[in-house]
């Protein structure tokens, strides 16, 4: 599995921990057309897709 593969059980656990609203701009996801999964500290500089890097 790749750095940046982010699997669905933890894309659903942050989406909950976030209360389905964007953890940057708080704008509530249904509000929106969607939300992303973003690493907080970016793959390129050396960020692993796990819970505590996921917002």
């Amino acid at each position: 599995m790749s750095r940046t593969y982010i699997n669905l059980e933890i894309r659903r656990l942050v989406v909950e921990r976030a209360g389905n609203i964007c953890e940057y701009c708080l704008i509530s996801e249904k509000d929106t057309t969607s939300c992303q999964v973003d690493h907080i500290i970016s793959v390129k500089h050396g960020g692993i897709s796990t819970e505590d890097n996921l917002c």
